[in-house]
C-alpha cells in the first residue's frame, strides 16, 4: 500500500496548508472533510508559520547585510591597532619611546612581533592593551605615539567593538528564529498528519484508488513502492501522482 509523505520543506508545508484551506474555501461545512475546529486550527497554524517564517528570512537577510559592515570595521581596527604596535616596536628599537614596552603588559613578550589579530576577540583584547598602556606611558611622561595616534585608534577599536555587539545580537535574533522556525515545523507537521489522517477518515467514497484521489485533493501526498507503481501504471493512474521508491 502506499504511504503518505509529510512535507520537508517549508515551501511544502506552506503548501499543504494552503492547499487544505484553499478548498474549504469551495465547500460547505457539511461538504468538507475536517471538522470547523479543524479548520480554525488550520488558519491558526497558517497565521502563526507565516508570520514567524517571514521573521526568520527577514533575521537572516538583516544579519547578512550587516556583516559587510561588520567585517570592514573589523579590517579597520585589525589594521589601526597592528599599525601602532608595529610602530610601537620600531620606536622602541630606536630608543626613542619614553618608558618602553614595559606598560603594555604581555607585549613586551613578543620581542618586537604584533600579536595574531585574526579573531574578535584578539583585535579587541590587544586594542585594549595598546589605549590602556599609551594612555599609562603618557600619565608617567612618555611622550605620544602618532601615525596613528592612540587617540585614533581608540575611535577604531571602539567603532568595531559597538559594531561587534550589534551584529551578535542580529546574531542572536537569528539563532532564535531558527529555535522557533525548528518548533514550529515539528508542530506544523504534527497538525499536517492529524488533518490528512481526518480528511481519510471522512472520505469513504469508493474503492482505494477514487479516495486517494480525493485525498489529494485536500494537499496529502502519497508515495508509490516500485512494485505498486508499476501496478498503478497498468491501472492507468496519473503518472505525476508517482514517486519512488529507493
Amino acid at each position: 500500500m502506499p504511504y503518505r509523505r509529510l512535507p520537508t520543506t517549508d515551501k511544502a508545508r506552506q503548501r499543504a496548508i494552503d492547499t487544505a484551506i484553499n478548498i474549504a474555501t469551495k465547500k460547505t461545512s457539511s461538504e468538507l472533510a475536517f471538522s470547523k475546529s479543524t479548520l480554525d486550527e488550520l488558519h491558526n497554524i497558517n497565521s502563526l508559520f507565516q508570520n514567524v517564517f517571514k521573521q526568520y528570512k527577514f533575521d537572516i537577510k538583516i544579519q547578512a547585510d550587516k556583516n559587510k559592515d561588520y567585517k570592514a570595521s573589523l579590517e579597520t581596527a585589525k589594521m589601526y591597532v597592528s599599525h601602532f604596535i608595529q610602530v610601537l616596536f620600531l620606536t622602541n628599537e630606536r630608543g626613542e619611546i619614553n618608558g618602553g614596552i614595559k606598560f603594555y603588559g604581555e607585549l613586551e613578550n613578543f620581542n618586537g612581533k604584533v600579536p595574531v589579530l585574526n579573531s574578535e576577540e584578539e583585535i579587541l583584547k590587544w586594542g585594549k592593551v595598546i589605549i590602556e598602556g599609551e594612555q599609562k606611558r603618557i600619565q608617567n611622561g612618555g611622550s605620544a605615539i602618532y601615525n596613528p595616534s592612540i587617540a585614533l585608534v581608540k575611535i577604531k577599536v571602539e567603532n568595531f567593538k559597538d559594531t561587534a555587539i550589534f551584529q551578535n545580537n542580529l546574531k542572536r535574533n537569528t539563532q532564535r528564529s531558527q529555535q522557533k522556525m525548528k518548533e514550529l515545523r515539528k508542530s506544523a507537521n504534527d497538525f499536517i498528519s492529524r488533518l490528512w489522517t481526518e480528511i481519510e477518515d471522512n472520505i469513504q467514497t469508493g474503492p482505494p484508488k477514487i479516495k486517494r484521489q480525493l485525498s489529494q485533493e485536500y494537499g496529502i501526498v502519497y508515495v508509490f513502492r516500485r512494485k505498486e507503481k508499476k501496478h498503478l501504471q497498468s491501472e492507468e493512474l496519473q503518472q505525476d501522482l508517482l514517486f519512488k521508491f529507493g
